[in-house]
């Protein structure tokens, strides 16, 4: 028996089968920016072309200009006798200076190398006009002081003195194999969405959720490899843990407190020293470390009022201490227990190197088993990061 309607018709007098929904065709994401490291390398030149799993290149530091007493024999007089860290750093003819701020009338702080064994013997050079005056004596010399070698001077008729060169560095870094499959069953292939066919979703989706990987492995990668049952696998070392293994000037810990000084002797002393690199520097930050940075800038115009637009990203601009620029932003994926971090990198100084033929993001398409109904394809890179100095990058974290 049918159902009889009287009066007016209103909305829910209509079955719901029978309308049309009204839904939006659009599929709106959670993120608009979801890679702006990985926007940032992959625009700058790339690096050699990898063939190997082992991905190397060569680094050199020039001669040390430091080296800290590790025992003194002599104390004080015209001539002392040092054991320093690293012997092999001196040769005979060597200038040094005992860092000294102000010697005494009758003190000296430059001597030079005499000989050279396990030990150095640092002879004075008076603060007199010749040699024929009394000489000098040093000031008080102790364990851990710096020794700092200014120069060689050589005697007027003498044969080159002492050869003394670094040796080169071989750094290096492991490939990642970077995948995101998705499949379709048969039926669904030809299904209808208000948001566009399955699969042309599935695949757009996958491609962001690649492009976030590779963005994780630049920020956080380890470099290692194991063996498994389909052959071995390699992981990629990232920034972190390069500017982490590199040394403790570049790795920033605000846990106890964040203060405009603090964060100035950081950029000066760490990623921001002078002649390491270009004039400027990205920054990834986390909302927390913004949110300082932001209260420390604005009292005293560090922060620019305008955004610099870079890649079609927004960046804001931190005065460095020395006139290098930190262009930075904020990053979604350091919450949690990263929450307070940010990193810190200077492209010109770091190159994504692609390997082989498969080092663009490619689409493989249906490439599920011959009998297997339906459609799987996936998203696969294979890649390498180079850093060829970690020097002037950096990592903050409280």
């Amino acid at each position: 028996m049918p159902t009889v309607l009287t009066g007016a018709l209103g909305v829910e007098d209509v079955l719901a089968g029978k309308k049309v929904r009204d839904v939006s065709p659009g599929l709106y994401q959670k993120y608009q920016t979801l890679n702006p490291l990985l926007a940032l390398m992959m625009k700058m030149p790339k690096g050699r072309r990898a063939t190997n799993e082992l991905v190397e290149w060569t680094r050199k530091d020039l001669l040390t200009r430091w080296d800290a007493i590790s025992a003194v024999t002599t104390a004080s007089g015209a001539a002392i006798t040092v054991t320093p860290t690293n012997v092999s750093y001196f040769k005979v003819g060597d200038v040094v200076q005992i860092p000294q701020l102000n010697p005494a009338a009758t003190e000296t702080d430059i001597g030079v190398v005499t000989t050279k064994t396990t030990t150095i013997v640092i002879t004075a050079v008076g603060w007199q006009s010749n040699s024929n005056v009394t000489a000098a004596t040093f000031p008080t010399v102790t364990v851990g002081m710096n020794l700092h070698i200014l120069h060689d001077a050589s005697e007027e008729y003498s044969q080159s003195p002492a050869i003394k060169v670094t040796q080169d560095e071989q750094e290096w870094n492991y490939p990642a194999f970077l995948r995101a499959p998705y499949a379709i069953g048969n039926i669904k292939k030809d299904g209808k969405n208000y948001t566009g066919p399955e699969r042309a979703e599935r695949r757009a989706e996958t491609h962001r959720d690649i492009r976030i990987q590779m963005e994780e492995d630049l920020f956080h990668g380890e470099r290692y490899y194991r063996d498994g049952t389909n052959g071995r696998q390699f992981f990629m070392r990232g920034f972190r843990r390069y500017i982490q293994q590199g040394g403790g000037n570049n790795v920033l810990d605000w846990s106890g407190g964040l203060t405009e000084a603090d964060f100035d002797e950081y950029l000066l002393k760490g990623p921001m020293k002078s002649g390491l690199g270009g004039k400027v520097r990205f920054g990834f930050f986390s909302d927390d470390l913004i949110l300082k940075l932001t209260e420390i800038g604005k009292a005293k115009q560090r922060i620019t009022s305008e955004k610099v637009n870079v890649l079609g990203m927004a960046f804001d601009v931190y005065k460095g201490p020395n006139g290098v620029r930190l262009l930075f932003t904020d990053h979604h994926l350091l919450v949690n227990d990263y929450e307070g971090a940010g990193l810190i990198v200077d492209p010109t100084r770091a190159r994504i190197r692609p390997y082989g033929t498969q080092g663009q993001l490619q689409f493989h398409s249906e490439i599920q088993e011959n009998d297997r109904a339906g459609i799987k394809d996936e998203w696969r890179i294979l890649m390498s990061l180079e850093v060829d100095r970690f020097e002037p990058h950096g990592w903050i974290h409280k």
